[in-house]
């Protein structure tokens, strides 16, 4: 049993992208609950107990959302309290907590989907759409982790010469400016010798064969149809309006009918499709040892 991160990434990408474009066009408290939490779930399988600041910031949003939103937003017709004579009404406050659900549920797809497509898979997906777009994708990808370290380094040197002090605006805002100036000549420098490295190696004069080719096998035209047919059935009941939930003036919930279970069950089993596999492949394994 294959994991899934190891899967053709045509069709992880697929489930990933999927999952999380459903979920930003909804606003079915049910659903993008059920999109968040399979979402955090996967990411905490795969990293652990790391990246505390990016759960904190993500997992906030939502109350954030639902602090802020009712102080610009008067809609609604339940009021909670005046607040410098503005209304703070629940469905304001209400629609604020959804959307940022919506919002922390969307980033954790994209973080899975940043943390599985390595610069060598999204150069396979885009090989034959344009190399070209293939190589700025992957220099790009390369170029956020470079471009952290070279700044890190001339913050370290600018402190070492004594020209970069903190502690005092006007010096942090001319060593912030110093530290950019320098960082963006470097990154024009190197990508003229990234250029031209690349045009003397011949780049794009020909076909490009990649160094690790991903071979479509059973498992994975099963994952890309699962995911296919999974999300009509969820699209086609939210395109007939089976989820659709009003917020303002009040709050009217959609149709607890057949179209709306069918849609919320489709997208609870493309959400799990990640968990699922992974799960699969630790009871393999523990058949496999066990044998031993």
């Amino acid at each position: 049993m294959r994991s899934f991160e190891t899967m053709n990434p045509a069709a992880v990408s697929v489930q990933l992208l999927l999952a999380a474009c459903i979920t930003l066009f909804c606003l079915e408290p049910s659903l993008l609950l059920i999109s968040l939490l399979c979402g955090l779930s996967y990411f905490v399988l795969r990293n652990g107990g790391g990246s505390r600041g990016f759960h904190l910031a993500a997992l906030g949003i939502p109350a954030l959302f639902a602090v802020l939103n009712p102080l610009w937003n008067q809609h609604g017709v339940t009021v909670l309290f005046f607040l410098n004579d503005r209304a703070y009404t629940l469905e304001a406050l209400c629609y604020g907590a959804v959307t940022g659900v919506r919002l922390a549920a969307v980033l954790y797809w994209f973080r899975n989907f940043s943390d599985l497509m390595t610069s060598e898979k999204l150069f396979y997906l885009f090989r034959f759409l344009s190399p070209k777009l293939a190589l700025i994708f992957t220099v790009a990808l390369r170029n956020i982790t470079l471009f952290r370290v070279q700044m890190h380094k001339i913050q370290e040197t600018q402190r070492a010469a004594g020209l970069y002090r903190e502690g005092h605006l006007i010096d942090d805002l001319r060593g912030g400016l110093r530290v950019f100036s320098i960082l963006l000549t470097w990154a024009l420098e190197n990508g003229i010798i990234t250029a031209s490295s690349m045009s003397a190696r011949g780049y794009g004069s020909g076909r490009r064969t990649s160094c690790t080719f991903y071979r479509w096998t059973r498992g994975d035209v099963i994952l890309l149809l699962l995911s296919l047919a999974l999300s009509a059935a969820s699209l086609v009941p939210i395109a007939y309006g089976a989820l659709k939930r009003e917020y303002y003036p009040v709050s009217v919930p959609p149709h607890y009918g057949a179209g709306y279970f069918l849609a919320v069950g489709a997208y609870t089993a493309l959400a799990l499709l990640p968990l699922i596999y992974a799960g699969k492949e630790a009871l393999t394994w523990h058949s496999l040892r066990s044998e031993i």
